[in-house]
């Protein structure tokens, strides 16, 4: 109430959205009634959400949930209404129970970071003000107001600490508030300088992927505890499964979770959805003529020529039986390589001289003839007998590219 009193005197058109989370019973008839009542009176449009009881879900915290669906709804009204900005009523108070909360609960990296003041389009104008200078104001001014009961009820964690910890904290500490708002302060600008640091080393040790993210195995413990968090709001227990598989001396380990899947490699550890991890791209059959082809996460282009650079195989066209096979490697595949002179060596023990590990090993490539034989390993070498020699009237060449990075790291939801 004191927020739109607050906006109102500073001349802004305010709109009011209003969520009734249907938890407390006769109270929740009786405030949307109350709320209602006042929107009606100040002339004020209203817009209110009711959370039925199936909308939650069974196994997760309550308020989690009800956080998420009350900006949701708020986030496309916005949008639905081509409002600008939207703002919140959080206090002082809100602030301090939120950083003792963290410090009990959370193993969050950025324990003292504070609510702001403002994120994107959200304002919070009442954040530098206590909750009892804010009821003080209303009742200065006459301005009738609610409580809320559940913010009573001693089941929760935060009331607990709101109503049994602070008090005694701020016993103790009389400018407790002034300490705490300080040390955040402080936060600000160390933060401000390690961002700095941290920007130049994530350069080095995170680099996205087709797909996914690869994260260097001498990575700094602060920076991937940090950047895990920032990322993808990665909890402490999933970091720690993180950090020892990053640890690990042991090339191949896997770490599964949520709808991903971390390998360990030689260099570090790569994180990609687990549906990439088993690729079942179909055969892609290449014909003589000139094209590019998008594959997987492999771009292929095929022409006439002997093109230089990575990851080019360049054939002698009388030596080949088109249509060419382009198709995910098997266990046990054999290649007779023009560089060994004919021998023949398994396509698994070419990766790793190669430096192919994880993702990219799964989705690596062999091309076939039409008569069964492998005649070529991109970015390796052609089967001996079809490489170009002086005598070479005709070239035909094949150049692969591993896909530009996507949006395959995981997400935080």
């Amino acid at each position: 109430m004191a927020l739109v009193r607050l906006l109102q005197r500073l001349g802004q058109a305010v709109e009011l959205a209003y969520v009734n989370h249907n938890l407390r019973g006769a109270d929740s008839v009786t405030e949307e009634a109350w709320v209602r009542a006042f929107a009606e009176a100040q002339g004020l449009p209203l817009h209110v959400r009711r959370i039925e009881p199936h909308e939650w879900q069974r196994g997760l915290s309550r308020q989690a949930q009800a956080r998420r669906i009350r900006y949701d709804w708020m986030q496309a009204l916005l949008q639905a209404r081509a409002l600008q900005w939207a703002a919140t009523a959080h206090n002082r108070d809100d602030l301090l129970e939120t950083l003792l909360y963290r410090l009990v609960r959370s193993r969050s990296p950025l324990i003292w970071e504070p609510i702001p003041r403002r994120r994107g389009c959200w304002l919070r104008p009442l954040l530098p003000y206590s909750r009892a200078a804010i009821v003080a104001y209303l009742k200065r001014q006459g301005e009738s107001y609610l409580l809320d009961v559940s913010n009573y009820w001693p089941a929760y964690l935060r009331n607990r600490l709101r109503w049994w910890v602070m008090p005694v904290l701020q016993a103790l500490n009389p400018r407790l508030a002034e300490a705490w708002l300080f040390r955040m302060r402080l936060y600000r600008y160390y933060w401000q300088r390690l961002l700095k640091l941290y920007s130049r080393w994530r350069e080095v040790y995170f680099r996205p992927m087709p797909f996914g993210v690869w994260i260097g195995c001498k990575v700094p413990w602060d920076l991937f505890q940090v950047e895990l968090w920032r990322r993808w709001r990665f909890g402490w227990r999933l970091r720690q499964r993180l950090w020892q598989q990053l640890r690990s001396p042991q090339v191949g380990r896997i770490c599964l979770f949520r709808a991903y899947l971390s390998v360990r490699t030689p260099s570090g550890i790569e994180i990609g959805p687990q549906a990439l991890w088993t690729p079942h791209w179909a055969p892609l059959g290449l014909s003589p003529n000139p094209a590019s082809y998008q594959w997987g996460l492999w771009t292929l282009e095929t022409g006439w020529g002997q093109p230089s650079g990575e990851g080019v195989l360049v054939w002698d066209c009388d030596t080949l039986m088109f249509p060419l096979w382009v198709r995910l490697w098997r266990p046990g595949d054999r290649l007779q390589a023009s560089r060994l002179k004919g021998a023949s060596k398994k396509v698994s023990d070419i990766w790793p001289e190669m430096g192919w590990y994880g993702f990219l090993r799964r989705h690596a490539f062999v091309v076939e003839a039409s008569d069964g034989r492998l005649v070529g390993l991109p970015g390796y070498d052609v089967a001996y007998g079809t490489q170009p020699s002086p005598s070479t009237r005709q070239t035909f060449y094949l150049r692969a590219k591993y896909g530009s990075p996507t949006s395959a790291e995981p997400s935080s939801s």
